[in-house]
């Protein structure tokens, strides 16, 4: 058990403790005592209060206490239902920016497009137009194609069919089959990149956001001057962003895996 000071209730604290005993393993008023130090009767009435509180349900056959799967997934639906990942990513965006430098946006889908729904703007002089707000293309920019490349094989296709092939810039890809190498490319590699596809002298970098289901909900990413962002200074933040996307994800409660990109299905409209 933790050590715990200062102005705590010891009583509820050993409560808090016995919680997260028992949402470990199933636990008897024996094993409890033993755990807290405490003698068996406090134990059974920490349990029993659990119990009135509905944390905690009790086996009649083997006298074990376990979680009352309902309560915690009554709780944690309600916690899900009041997080605003848009405003959660902020800090994450403010790391992105100190790391490159470079204006940040967190962008989520809606159809064939991305809505940009967080934007933070660069510190430099010469910089990307603002961005919340702003809709494009999922085949031209590094957001869109960072979620389109991680997503089901239906959802991929499906986004295929709907796509308006058009060029914003000569090196936008039109070409099916070049786009669907891309995609692999992307899925593999764990981040996108928009090498001037959007606007001519402008490159992003962006990688996927997941959630506490595992599923793609956004694209964090960064923009700014080819100049500034050569494809090599692309990669090495493609690396971090990758990093930086995947530490958001486990706060937003996705399975903090090593390789998490590498876990789901292979890009394959």
């Amino acid at each position: 058990m933790n050590q715990v000071h200062g102005n705590v209730i010891k009583s509820l604290s050993r409560g808090l403790t016995a919680l997260e005993l028992v949402l470990e393993e199933s636990t008897t008023p024996q094993s409890l005592a033993k755990s807290l130090d405490v003698d068996r009767t406090t134990a059974y009435r920490i349990l029993n209060t659990l119990a009135a509180h509905e944390f905690v349900v009790r086996d009649p056959l083997d006298d074990q206490y376990v979680v009352n799967i309902r309560k915690v997934f009554s709780f944690a639906h309600s916690v899900v239902g009041k997080l605003h990942f848009p405003t959660l990513a902020t800090p994450y965006l403010e790391r992105l920016r100190a790391k490159t430098g470079e204006a940040a946006s967190l962008a989520v889908l809606q159809d064939a497009v991305v809505v940009y729904v967080n934007h933070l703007p660069s510190e430099e002089a010469i910089t990307v137009a603002p961005m919340l707000g702003v809709r494009r293309p999922i085949h031209v920019s590094a957001v869109g194609k960072a979620i389109w490349s991680h997503l089901a094989p239906a959802d991929q296709k499906r986004l295929f069919d709907l796509i308006e092939w058009k060029a914003l810039t000569r090196k936008t890809l039109t070409d099916v089959d070049e786009m669907r190498a891309e995609m692999r490319v992307t899925r593999d590699r764990g981040y996108a990149v928009d090498d001037e596809e959007t606007f001519e002298g402008v490159r992003c970098v962006a990688a996927p956001v997941r959630d506490h289901r595992d599923e793609i909900i956004a694209a964090m990413g960064i923009s700014g001057p080819s100049t500034r962002l050569s494809m090599g200074r692309v990669h090495d933040f493609g690396a971090y962003l990758r990093d930086l996307s995947h530490d958001f994800s486990v706060s937003l409660g996705a399975p903090d895996t090593e390789d998490a990109w590498s876990d789901h299905p292979q890009f394959s409209p």
